[in-house]
């Protein structure tokens, strides 16, 4: 009974503190029309609030997976996460968009200590035949957190008349969810520190970067997360402008959308049954070119239903592409997957750079054709990716 105790709190806390993370990072997406009005800066500039976070949550990531290796998940955990609702409470009472942008960096990588910490905690705590579904619950926290964040913050903000508001709502109940953590957190019973080894990390970065099949990944996943977020952000400044008009707790109803990603996660597991992953990564960048060119349509009830498909489809090449990662690496898969958070994040926050010249241009369309290059580049990289896997294998036989 008392192990079932400890079991269940600490599958409790990495889903709060998952909870917690994606909300600090999300909410302020749909608010991006009223930070660029609010702050009087370019569209660049406004999407540059939601990409300081993500790619300072890729860097942090590479930082905490091997910090928390010497002195404990839970710490670094209950730390990160203070640090990052420290900076939610901040937030509304600054007036310097400069500044305003470094601490949403700072954000990012201090909320990274979840998504590198969460399930190597779990890893260590549970017993196996809980892993597979507890891992199943943290996932769902992590969708739970983005959209609820989402609709709250536009609500807040439409409701309560300020942006501001919507930061207080957020970090009084991010502060609310970390108490409940600090209490339930139980103490780590099978932790055992290792020493902090930078050379043996940084070498293992190496031998994977030269991996050109695990390359291609990482720029498909890069690529592909790139698209999927970056298409969101633009498409609130465009719901938010004529002919749309649409106010900000309406424009963030679009994040409902996300729930299709819920569903596409399990049946990329039923696709990877009966065809192998690197099929799925293609199935999946396919429906999200489909999702655009529907898109183009430019009415509601497309965009909605684009949206559905286009969330169906990166988490459907998610899945898939991180499956691959855990198959083609047989040693330091930690490492392995940490470049691949890397890249997923980097690509998000990175995206903007690319879609902001077709937005000034051609407005929806061009963020559109812009987002369609970037997905036929993915589909290019898996054709790219299987003819590296034959000349492998012809190679390899060859030498037999």
């Amino acid at each position: 009974m008392k192990k079932s105790a400890h079991y269940s709190r600490v599958v409790i806390c990495v889903c709060l503190f998952s909870i917690v993370t994606f909300s600090n990072i999300y909410w302020l997406q749909p608010l991006l029309p009223i930070i660029q009005k609010e702050f009087q800066v370019s569209s660049l500039a406004a999407n540059l609030s939601m990409s300081a976070p993500l790619l300072g949550m890729g860097l942090g990531l590479l930082v905490f997976a091997s910090l928390s290796d010497a002195i404990g998940r839970c710490k670094v955990l209950l730390a990160g996460t203070a640090a990052g609702i420290a900076v939610s409470v901040a937030l509304p009472m600054v007036e310097n968009y400069h500044l305003f942008l470094s601490l949403r960096f700072l954000q990012g990588m201090f909320l990274a200590v979840c998504p590198a910490l969460a399930v190597p905690l779990m890893g260590e705590e549970l017993r196996k035949s809980w892993l597979a579904g507890a891992v199943g619950f943290y996932v769902a926290s992590n969708t739970l957190g983005g959209i609820c964040s989402r609709l709250l913050g536009g609500l807040s903000a439409e409701h309560l008349g300020d942006w501001a508001y919507a930061g207080y709502v957020i970090a009084g109940i991010s502060v609310i969810l970390y108490a409940i953590i600090y209490y339930l957190i139980p103490v780590q019973r099978h932790f055992k520190p290792a020493p902090l080894k930078v050379g043996k990390c940084l070498k293992a970065y190496g031998h994977h970067l030269k991996n050109p099949q695990l390359v291609i990944l990482y720029l498909l996943i890069g690529l592909a997360f790139g698209t999927f977020v970056n298409l969101s952000n633009y498409l609130m400044m465009v719901l938010s402008d004529f002919p749309y008009n649409l106010p900000s707790d309406i424009r963030s109803l679009m994040f409902l959308t996300l729930l299709g990603g819920t569903t596409s996660s399990s049946l990329a597991g039923k696709f990877a049954k009966k065809h192998s992953p690197i099929a799925g990564v293609a199935f999946g960048a396919t429906i999200m070119l489909a999702a655009n060119f529907l898109m183009s349509w430019s009415n509601l009830y497309t965009m909605v239903v684009g949206m559905v498909m286009v969330s169906v489809g990166f988490f459907f090449c998610h899945a898939q592409a991180s499956t691959l990662i855990g198959m083609k690496v047989t040693k330091s898969k930690g490492s392995a997957q940490a470049l691949y958070s890397l890249f997923y994040y980097s690509g998000a926050s990175l995206g903007v750079f690319f879609l902001e010249p077709f937005y000034q241009g051609w407005g929806w369309q061009g963020i559109l054709d812009a987002t369609r290059i970037a997905l036929a580049l993915c589909i290019l990289l898996v054709i790219i990716y299987q003819c590296v896997s034959v000349y492998k294998n012809s190679h390899s036989h060859a030498m037999s």
